[in-house]
């Protein structure tokens, strides 16, 4: 998330004359962050790509900026560094968010660009969730027809702390599931521990769990 600017564009996927109407109920909001690893749906991706192990544990700095207004709509762009593999990742996204009586409901478009060298493709999602006040669950669907997978999370949020069981399924990174459990400090230092619990892969995912260090800064 660079600039406003490209926020708007994101929002714009929408008619003029609503993003006219709420752009005086318009919230902008950007952020800085570092992780210990990039942790990324029970895997470190910061660790290894196809077999092939990094030096060590590098870092992930990443950088947001959000667009949403009180219709519920909302887009943005998260940039990180840290992956092994695919490099620099940039995702752009815009979805609409809501509730329905007790039941919160949340449906996106999402969009990740990789800049590294592995053979590494664009990918495309929409992502479904509910939720109440204290449980969520939410699918990830691959808008491309060649891509074989479902990714689907259920979590449950207690105090500071919250806990989510990821399952993928399907052939592009085969089906294996993972539990996480997080720590928030306080708003801006949380802690997390990675599980894998099961896997039919190919390649096998390091199920010796994986402790990530997060720290994120709102950009005032």
């Amino acid at each position: 998330m660079k600039s406003l600017s490209k926020a708007v564009a994101m929002a714009s996927l929408l008619s003029a004359g609503v993003m006219g109407a709420q752009v005086a109920n318009a919230e902008v909001s950007a952020s800085v962050g570092i992780a210990s690893a990039y942790l990324w749906r029970g895997q470190d991706l910061s660790a290894s790509s196809d077999g092939v192990e990094s030096n060590g544990a590098v870092p992930a700095f990443s950088g947001s900026l959000d667009y949403s207004n009180e219709s519920g709509l909302y887009a943005g762009i998260w940039t990180s560094s840290g992956d092994f593999g695919s490099g620099t990742e940039t995702d752009l996204y815009v979805g609409f968010a809501g509730e329905a009586g007790s039941i919160g409901y949340d449906i996106s478009y999402a969009t990740y660009l990789y800049t590294g060298e592995d053979d590494i493709d664009d990918v495309a999602e929409v992502i479904v969730g509910v939720s109440t006040d204290a449980f969520g669950a939410k699918v990830y669907i691959p808008t491309d027809s060649d891509a074989d997978y479902t990714y689907i999370t259920l979590g449950a949020g207690m105090g500071d702390y919250s806990f989510t069981l990821g399952a993928n399924t399907g052939t592009d990174a085969g089906d294996y599931t993972h539990a996480d459990v997080s720590y928030a400090y306080n708003e801006k230092l949380s802690f997390t521990y990675s599980q894998v619990l099961s896997e039919d892969t190919e390649d096998a995912i390091d199920s010796g769990g994986i402790f990530v260090v997060s720290y994120s800064l709102p950009i005032e």
